[in-house]
């Protein structure tokens, strides 16, 4: 018998009382003082350390080197199934795996002293704006996302497929906003994380779903992305999204926020045939597109405000033509909490860092 490794649980803030589901990553019953890994629902890894275990509801607060804490929730009926941590009978390789434990199965012809577990690999490889490409370990993340450490089938889904009871996505078994720089398989539905990903050439905005993608478990091999096209209406409503979610704020400002984040980012959008349309007629074209769907934008000239401010009528991404019916969604808790990105001990030496950012540092710096 093997004892999970992981146990996915729902994250509550102590200030908004919300809740967010995370996989605590541990090596043993969690204990005060203990340091944690947290997956996010970004798909890296956040250190944390337990302040307080509750045994009665099977909870502890964890706070975060950003001083965040937030209660995290011992699911006992969600656990992963990513790795095992076995802990009788005889163990082998990378903390004590079974052969037949791991996903995939290891071979049994394998060097003990080189091979790396999945949980690792995906530790190292996972990376803002898109997992990596190039090494060791991209060619191991590669061959280890040919399977997914779950059965989905098993998955409980809302009606739009975008969500999912067990809070089990991607190639990691992850928790996961579908929103929040997340590609949908056009094969098996399967929503899978930007830092998992390795097809990407550019980074994901908010909310951006103007992708037909596939994973590869469906392909059998390395994942396939083409980028679908957009309209100008389309743009300016995935730039005001992604803004709105950024900056925590309704209305900007269409020359010194919305133009200057389009032009700023230009070839990262990734526009197709917009791609072409000189600077100087971008202006136009956006304007048009806000003033005309009223529909989709609001004015600031419609609530007694400055006639240059625009927002979203309803904070929701940008629809697709494939669509049958509106998607509406609140603001997510997890952009607001930003943590330090870490590795385990074992592989240190690969530290991101996670600040929330401002809207100055996107405009000037052409982040997305």
């Amino acid at each position: 018998r093997c004892a999970p490794l992981s146990e996915r649980g729902a994250l509550c803030s102590s200030e908004t009382g919300r809740k967010l589901c995370v996989c605590v990553v541990r090596m043993s019953a969690v204990s005060e003082g203990e340091d944690v890994l947290a997956r996010w629902t970004d798909g890296l890894l956040y250190l944390g350390n337990v302040k307080r275990v509750d045994g009665l509801k099977q909870c502890c607060l964890v706070r975060f080197e950003d001083n965040s804490e937030f209660w995290v929730l011992r699911a006992l009926n969600r656990r992963l199934h990513l790795t095992c941590l076995c802990l009788y009978f005889t163990l082998s390789l990378c903390s004590g795996y079974h052969a037949a434990c791991h996903s995939p199965p290891v071979d049994p012809e394998v060097d003990i002293d080189s091979w790396i577990c999945r949980h690792c690999v995906f530790a190292v490889a996972t990376k803002r704006g898109g997992a990596m490409k190039r090494g060791r370990f991209a060619r191991l993340m590669q061959y280890m996302k040919l399977r997914l450490p779950y059965q989905l089938s098993s998955l409980d889904w809302d009606p739009q497929h975008l969500t999912n009871q067990q809070q089990c996505y991607c190639y990691c078994a992850g928790p996961g906003e579908w929103n929040l720089k997340m590609l949908q398989c056009a094969r098996c539905g399967q929503w899978f994380h930007e830092a998992c990903t390795q097809c990407l050439s550019k980074p994901l905005l908010y909310g951006d779903r103007f992708y037909e993608f596939e994973c590869s478990v469906c392909t059998k091999g390395p994942e396939t992305i083409q980028r679908l096209p957009m309209t100008w209406v389309d743009l300016a409503h995935l730039v005001l999204y992604h803004l709105s979610l950024c900056c925590k704020r309704k209305y900007f400002d269409f020359d010194h926020e919305i133009l200057s984040f389009a032009n700023e980012n230009w070839d990262s959008l990734l526009l197709g045939a917009l791609s072409d349309t000189p600077r100087q007629e971008r202006c136009h074209h956006l304007l048009a597109a806000l003033n005309v769907h009223k529909d989709r934008f609001v004015s600031g000239k419609e609530i007694k405000k400055k006639k240059c401010l625009f927002g979203l009528q309803v904070r929701a991404p940008p629809p697709l033509a494939s669509d049958t019916s509106p998607v509406l969604t609140e603001a997510p808790v997890s952009i607001g909490h930003r943590k330090r990105s870490v590795l385990p001990s074992r592989l240190k030496g690969n530290v991101q860092q996670n600040s929330k950012p401002s809207l100055k540092s996107i405009l000037t710096s052409g982040r997305v």
